[in-house]
């Protein structure tokens, strides 16, 4: 270097140094998404993690995040925060992760784009900074990561290294470990997860963000900007029907052939389509997912003992456990079922409940009774009862739910409920109100 500055004019006042492979990896190392990022470019990615990126997919991270002016996040207590605008949020959002220590829990039901707003977070054009992508640490728990979420946090911060972890699809006792871990003291790390629902135990020490369904006027943007081809009266239907869930959306977008109108369809047709994807029609398929979509969520890889689900919903189904199971891998590579870990659920609600609907139409609900209630475990029963909750519109329902809550009902004896039973009567108490003493406006008091 100094050799080709000979003859340069006052070379001798040039500051030459050399960054060999060491120097250049010693950098490398003190930003965790650059770590990433060059083993991925390398061939040696880290298994399930990834760099900062279109961690939602569908389009690069080139896309505008579009932004929705409706009152829609919640901060802190999601069921009792004042709503506010994802934009007034992002900020909030960023300067607690950048605060090693600070814990954050995202929920929201599924298809209300919670993954694209963590990847949000890291967009310089929305809000006033966003966080540096050398920080951003991601993983989806259903790609198997390795090291583990638990092995990832303890690495970095063993090794002083400040990070911003974000961990998808987490569930309830994960999020807990990750909590107590970067709780201490000498944790350098901030960690957000991100689960399509919370339960009423809100973890101690994180501050819980809820995001609800997008706006219609936003699911049509969205419609029209990955599909020009689809005109914006039909764009409207579009979003109309899917309720601002921009994976029904999408996946009702797909469906749509490049000449058809579908604004003159009905819902039912709508329905048909999204479901169908131009496969075919395949009646066991549809007997299938309206059978595993009375339950909340069902346990998708037990076939013997008690804890057994699959085969308590085959019968229900008039087919084979392991037959039930295809089907619900197909419905998985439909977008039509999530899954996490050995757990599935049939997925947006929009479309569980609609499909559960037609499964107690369709079923005799002796059977389903048997299967669910009596037949199964308690957590089977309880996540019936939650399926429950969503059809406070349908009649048998209601008709249902009063049977169970009657002085001889299965949960008549309020007094007396278990843990799982309490859950269960907090799940249907609003859709049959009760008229009786010890209870005010369908509510125990």
């Amino acid at each position: 270097m100094r050799d080709t500055l000979a003859g340069v004019e006052n070379a001798d006042r040039l500051y030459t140094d050399f960054y060999d492979r060491t120097r250049l990896a010693t950098w490398v190392r003190r930003y965790p998404g650059m770590v990433l990022w060059v083993k991925e470019r390398i061939g040696r990615s880290v298994p399930g993690w990834q760099a900062y990126g279109a961690w939602s997919g569908g389009e690069g991270v080139d896309a505008g995040y579009l932004i929705d002016e409706e009152l829609r996040v919640h901060l802190g207590d999601h069921r009792n925060a004042e709503a506010q605008t994802v934009a007034q949020a992002i900020d909030v959002i960023r300067n607690d992760l950048m605060q090693p220590g600070k814990v954050l829990r995202l929920v929201g039901l599924s298809g209300v784009g919670k993954t694209r707003l963590i990847q949000a977070l890291f967009d310089d054009r929305i809000g006033l900074q966003g966080l540096p992508h050398s920080h951003a640490v991601y993983t989806n728990l259903s790609d198997s990561p390795s090291p583990p979420p638990i092995g990832m946090a303890t690495n970095l911060i063993a090794n002083r290294t400040q990070a911003v972890l974000i961990v998808d699809n987490c569930p309830a006792d994960l999020h807990r470990r990750l909590s107590e871990l970067c709780a201490q003291p000498d944790s350098t790390i901030s960690v957000i997860t991100v689960e399509y629902d919370v339960r009423d135990d809100q973890p101690e020490g994180t501050q819980v963000i809820s995001l609800e369904t997008s706006s219609p006027g936003l699911t049509q943007k969205l419609v029209r900007r990955r599909y020009p081809h689809i005109s914006k009266v039909d764009a409207g239907t579009i979003a109309n029907v899917s309720g601002g869930n921009a994976r029904i959306a999408i996946a009702l977008a797909e469906a749509v052939k490049r000449t058809d109108g579908i604004s003159r369809l009905t819902n039912e047709e709508l329905f048909q389509r999204l479901f169908w994807q131009q496969q075919g029609v395949d009646k066991a398929l549809l007997v299938a997912a309206q059978v595993c979509s009375l339950v909340y969520s069902f346990h998708g890889e037990m076939f013997d003992g008690e804890e057994a689900e699959l085969p308590l919903l085959a019968e229900l189904a008039n087919q084979t456990p392991a037959g039930l199971y295809g089907y619900v891998a197909e419905l998985h590579r439909r977008d039509l079922v999530q899954k996490r870990g050995v757990w599935r659920a049939v997925l947006p609600h929009a479309i569980a409940n609609r499909l559960a609907a037609r499964a107690l139409e369709d079923i005799p609900y002796t059977l389903i009774h048997q299967q669910l209630v009596i037949g199964g475990n308690k957590r089977f029963a309880c996540s019936f009862s939650r399926r429950l909750s969503f059809l406070h519109d349908q009649p048998l329902v209601v008709e249902i739910v009063g049977k169970w809550l009657s002085q001889d009902g299965l949960l008549g004896d309020v007094f007396h409920l278990d843990t799982i039973g309490q859950a269960m009567f907090e799940n249907v108490a609003p859709v049959h109100p009760v008229n009786r003493p010890g209870f005010r406006g369908g509510y125990l008091v």
